[in-house]
């Protein structure tokens, strides 16, 4: 009896190991059939977020797969919590001896957004969404070059004027995404008009309207998708003409208290608190917004909410 015992107990043993070692090589597998999935990107690469989808083929890599090297948290932005997505790779930027740069399309019933991602020596190091599927009116596009500098783009029309605002990032030895530069055409004067690209959203929630604080800053909030959480589009320039420093930042918060809300940049450091009051709200910036606007000035100030216009009421036949 003995005997079987000793027997069984190596039998097992030499069954465990024989595991670990097809588990180690069918990580390697893994690891091989994940970039395997993603060929060649020829540069330059271009997309705009009307034509996301058409970027990508059929072919699809399983949730649990992908997240095994590229943590889950950059789906934060644009899709929240949501995790039922469906994941397509677009390709892959190889560079001898340095860092490797996937691109990937992420899809949810609703959204859609394509992420570039770095992986240095084998290991995930940051990503950024280059675009994102947007209801606005603003033609939002991205673009890689040969030389792997990305360049995110924003082009709206007022009044027949086309503008726009571009940033251009790129890739550090410190394993992140910097800003190199940003451009814009747009006026920044009392007579510019402001555009709102939250226009068309419905603005039925409490704290939804128009907010202004003189005529170079303006907050838009509008209805989110549940009743505590609220689109927004905040700009603002100071008045200081020899010294002008401005931002603007349009993203969605999320209701704390009945009078608080919170913006997260899911992904970047940028946190708003928002706090109301009667017909105002006071804006804080407790992050870091430097992405989204410039050195010497913060989103810190309070706006006061417009009135809606009055709408004629129709005689009585």
């Amino acid at each position: 009896m003995r005997k079987y015992l000793v027997s069984v107990v190596l039998i097992i043993a030499l069954f465990a190991c024989k595991d670990d070692k097809t588990s180690g090589d069918d990580k390697q597998t893994e690891a091989s059939g994940f970039y395997a999935a993603y060929g060649k990107l020829k540069l330059p690469f271009s997309v705009t977020d009307t034509s996301i989808i058409d970027v990508a083929d059929t072919s699809t890599i399983s949730y649990p797969i992908f997240t095994k090297f590229i943590p889950d948290t950059i789906f934060n932005h644009p899709f929240g919590k949501d995790r039922k997505l469906t994941i397509h790779p677009i390709g892959k930027i190889e560079q001898k001896g340095k860092e490797t740069y996937l691109v990937t399309l992420v899809k949810s019933k609703s959204r859609s957004a394509i992420y570039l991602s770095v992986i240095d020596k084998d290991k995930f190091t940051t990503s950024m969404p280059l675009a994102i599927s947007n209801e606005d009116e603003i033609v939002h596009s991205a673009a890689i070059d040969k030389k792997l500098t990305i360049v995110i783009n924003d082009e709206w029309t007022i009044k027949n004027d086309i503008y726009y605002e571009r940033t251009i990032y790129a890739y550090n030895n410190v394993g992140i995404f910097t800003v190199v530069l940003t451009e814009t055409n747009k006026e920044r004067n009392t007579e510019t008009a402001i555009l709102n690209p939250l226009d068309t959203f419905p603005k039925k929630y409490k704290y939804s309207g128009d907010y202004a604080n003189g005529s170079k800053k303006v907050l838009f909030i509008r209805d989110g998708q549940r009743p505590d959480e609220y689109r927004f589009f905040v700009h603002f320039t100071n008045e200081n003409q020899d010294d002008p420093c401005g931002g603007e930042l349009k993203g969605q918060f999320k209701m704390v208290s009945d009078k608080a809300g919170v913006y997260n940049g899911n992904g970047d450091p940028c946190v708003l608190d928002l706090s109301f009051s009667g017909n105002e709200v006071r804006v804080k910036e407790t992050g870091s917004c430097g992405n989204y606007r410039g050195i010497r000035c913060f989103f810190n100030d309070t706006y006061t909410k417009k009135k809606e216009p009055k709408t004629s009421a129709k005689k009585k036949v």
